[in-house]
């Protein structure tokens, strides 16, 4: 299971799910006729933060000492990963913030405010986290425009399809905002796909490429009708996470498989 790396897998995927699900829930709120009660709003961010913290926490697994994280921050001027730990301790103390304000004061003019604040941070938090492998010119699969494609892939899917189910579980319909950023996660997903394995060695006959084509992709597709259908809209939510965990599953392995790696 090494060749996975499960510890980043859950980190880079439930970390680009709460950035996506801050952007998702901010923009809906606020540009949507439909709209959360105050408690629903203070669940959703609740969720969103939960997410991100546990991506967060996965990432420290990863680190062979993770008391010495900080000596990570001494490489800033030349490192991506560097620059990655500081983009992610800022979206977590900002979200924390975002995070609390809604709990107390859900309604206060400055929630969409600090959420979409939240959200930039996250996006750029994203980038440059898709940097840390871009830059790697030995490895065709992770060099290439398909790596922050299907990071961005990721947030904007997933947050936009939990917002979906929390929607239809609460008013058996979804505003017009949160299809169009589905069907917007799933042309870049889709994209990021197509361009990925056109790269020789990409594994194009693993059953996880085929499960994120049809959990992530093709439930996707299908469920955009089936979203607004209450509690069963949970179902297909879980389904389209498996798929992007599935995906990312194989981004790593198809690369770390192979050693040597540099």
């Amino acid at each position: 299971m090494g060749h996975y790396e499960l510890p980043l897998v859950f980190f880079t995927v439930f970390a680009q799910w709460g950035i996506g699900g801050v952007l998702a829930l901010t923009l809906c709120q606020h540009f949507s006729v439909q709209k959360f009660s105050a408690t629903q709003y203070r669940m959703l961010a609740l969720l969103f933060w939960i997410i991100t913290v546990l991506g967060s926490f996965a990432s420290l697994v990863h680190l062979g000492s993770p008391g010495g994280a900080y000596r990570s921050l001494a490489g800033l001027s030349v490192s991506w990963l560097s620059r990655e730990v500081v983009m992610f301790i800022a979206l977590n103390g900002v979200m924390f913030c975002w995070f609390v304000l809604c709990w107390f004061k859900p309604e206060h003019h400055a929630v969409g405010l600090l959420g979409g604040m939240t959200a930039l941070v996250g996006l750029v938090s994203i980038l440059v986290s898709s940097q840390v492998y871009y830059q790697m010119a030995l490895h065709p699969l992770w060099s290439s425009i398909a790596t922050p494609v299907g990071f961005l892939a990721t947030a904007i899917l997933l947050g936009f399809v939990s917002v979906a189910v929390a929607f239809g579980y609460w008013h058996n319909a979804f505003p017009i905002l949160c299809k169009a950023g589905i069907i917007i996660g799933i042309l870049l997903s889709a994209g990021a796909l197509w361009i990925r394995f056109q790269v020789p060695g990409a594994d194009a006959s693993s059953p996880l490429f085929w499960w994120q084509l049809f959990a992530s992709i093709g439930v996707a597709v299908w469920g955009i009708s089936r979203l607004n259908v209450g509690v069963s809209a949970y179902a297909w939510g879980a389904v389209i996470v498996t798929g992007e965990l599935a995906g990312r599953m194989l981004f790593y392995s198809n690369v770390m498989s192979g050693a040597p790696w540099f």
